[in-house]
C-alpha cells in the first residue's frame, strides 16, 4: 500500500453545515423514506451515512486545502448524496450505483433539486486491477466482470481527486485496493465507519 493517513479531528462536528446541504439531506431523506416504504423488495445492502458529518468533513477536506483537483467520485453512491454534496460546492461530481432502482432515484432528486451531480448505473470497479478476485469474494454486491463504468462517464479513475464510499465492515480493504491501484497520486479515498466516523487516505 502507498497510502497515507490522515486524521481527521473529533472537532469537524462542530463545524457549520455547508450552505444549501440542510436542505439537500432533508430532501434526499424524504426521497429515500418514501422510496424504502414505497418498494416491497429490500436492498440489503442499502444503507444510509450520517450525511450531516460527511458535509462537515468535505467542508474540513477544503478548509485544510488537502485537495489536488476538483473531481468527485461516489463509489456504491445509493441516493447520490455524497455526490450532491460535492457537487454544490462546486466540484465535478458524479456516483456509481450498481442497482438500477436507487440510480434513477438519485438522478430524480439532483434534477428535482437543480443539482449538477449525475450518478451512473455500474460496477465502481474499472477492469485489469490485479489481485481484486480474493477480495471481490468477500464482499457484497459488486461486479468485477461489468463493462467499465468509466467508459460511460468519459473519465478514468485516475482523473478523480476524491472518492467516497461507505464500506461495511470487512470491505474498507477491497475500497483501498482499488484505490491504491488506479488513483492518481495525490488523490483522496474518504470513507464512512459508522461509530469510528469519517477515514481519510491519500495516495502517496
Amino acid at each position: 500500500m502507498t497510502l497515507q493517513q490522515i486524521e481527521v479531528p473529533d472537532s469537524v462536528k462542530k463545524i457549520d453545515y455547508h450552505e444549501g446541504a440542510e436542505h439537500l439531506i432533508d430532501t434526499a431523506n424524504e426521497a429515500i423514506e418514501a422510496f424504502m416504504l414505497a418498494d416491497q423488495t429490500v436492498i440489503e445492502n442499502f444503507v444510509t451515512c450520517d450525511f450531516h458529518l460527511l458535509d462537515q468533513a468535505l467542508t474540513w477536506v477544503e478548509e485544510q486545502h488537502l485537495l489536488a483537483g476538483n473531481r468527485f467520485c461516489e463509489w456504491g453512491a445509493g441516493f447520490g448524496v455524497g455526490a450532491m454534496l460535492a457537487a454544490m460546492r462546486g466540484m465535478e461530481a458524479v456516483g456509481i450505483e450498481i442497482e438500477p432502482r436507487l440510480v434513477q432515484e438519485a438522478n430524480a432528486v439532483a434534477q428535482s433539486l437543480g443539482n449538477s451531480a449525475h450518478v451512473y448505473c455500474g460496477s465502481l470497479v474499472p477492469r485489469g486491477v490485479e489481485g481484486l478476485a480474493e477480495i471481490a469474494n468477500e464482499v457484497r454486491n459488486v461486479d468485477t466482470e461489468e463493462d467499465d463504468t468509466y467508459d460511460e462517464i468519459g473519465l478514468n479513475v485516475d482523473d478523480f481527486d476524491l472518492f467516497f464510499a461507505f464500506p461495511w465492515p470487512g470491505e474498507h480493504g477491497f475500497f483501498e485496493h482499488i484505490f491504491d491501484a488506479r488513483a492518481s497520486t495525490g488523490a483522496l479515498l474518504m470513507t464512512y465507519r459508522g461509530r469510528e466516523g469519517i477515514n481519510l487516505v491519500r495516495k502517496v
